[in-house]
């Protein structure tokens, strides 16, 4: 099973180169209806941790709910999977009827993952019905993907688990769909675009304002994974990074040019280690 970088405990190109959570009170106030009996709620996936049930009126889009009391609600950890593949047919209308069924004629249980909303007015949140967590349902029918930036989201291991068996299956978009390798003829297509890819890192340098993960001896024209110094200590510091050097891994995001492609990270739910280094890679220095 794929491992997702976390961060340790307490932790929250040259030219190019130099150059958990817990609800909310207000909200709980708001739409908690009753206390969840303990054996009604022993079906719910640990990893939500402490949740509150909610009455869930209308399902608006694809990652958006209202509640009953004129709340908004964002799916947490997923996209749908127009993301990838912007032309798949009926995607997006899958997707919410789909989600319309998990939801239906059930009280859903929530934990917000941020009490601050979206450019939407939406609360980040996940959500469980009928004992099942909705994005990791979504994600294992392959009518979604996988998604998520910031601090670590409490679940996602159990969502990329889900994306991993629905992609091994083609199920749902993963028939037209696939993970592309870490090679400029391979992603060169994707530029300005949201995009999985898989390789080797060959090489891992930790700069003082930025750290590189190269896939190519060429960092002018290969792959490259751009991660800012700020954000360094949520991947476990330098060090951490420097070991990835060697590892297979796979990574996800809005990919970019910069003298070949270029993907800038910000958040350790954005690369998973498939397989630790084994002494391919090097530190650079």
């Amino acid at each position: 099973m794929a491992q997702a970088i976390s961060a340790p405990p307490g932790a929250s190109r040259r030219g190019r180169r130099d150059a958990a959570l817990s609800p909310v009170a207000a909200f709980i106030a708001a739409v908690v209806l009753v206390a969840a009996p303990s054996a009604a709620r022993g079906a719910e996936p640990e990893c939500l941790g402490e949740t509150v049930e909610a009455t869930a009126a209308e399902v608006i889009d694809t990652r958006t709910l209202r509640l009953d009391d004129g709340r908004m609600l964002r799916l947490a950890g997923v996209e749908p999977f127009t993301l990838l593949l912007p032309d798949a047919e009926n995607a997006e209308e899958m997707v919410q009827r789909r989600l319309t069924d998990l939801l239906a004629g059930v009280a859903p249980r929530v934990l917000l993952v941020s009490d601050k909303p979206d450019r939407h007015g939406r609360l980040p949140a996940l959500i469980a019905a009928g004992g099942s967590l909705v994005e990791e349902t979504l994600v294992k029918e392959g009518l979604a993907i996988a998604f998520a930036g910031g601090d670590a989201l409490p679940c996602f291991d159990r969502i990329l688990a889900a994306e991993a068996e629905a992609r091994r299956a083609h199920r749902g978009f993963w028939a037209q769909a696939s993970v592309a390798e870490a090679r400029p003829g391979a992603l060169g297509s994707r530029i300005g675009r949201f995009t999985i890819f898989e390789g080797t890192v060959l090489s891992a340098s930790n700069r003082r304002a930025t750290t590189y993960l190269d896939f190519g001896r060429r960092w002018s024209e290969d792959v490259t994974i751009e991660i800012a110094a700020k954000d360094r200590k949520a991947f476990g510091g330098e060090p951490v990074l420097a070991r990835l050097a060697g590892s297979r891994i796979r990574a996800r995001g809005y990919l970019e040019e910069k003298g070949g492609p270029m993907l800038p990270v910000r958040s350790p739910m954005q690369i998973e280690i498939l397989s630790p280094a084994t002494g391919v890679g090097q530190n650079a220095p």
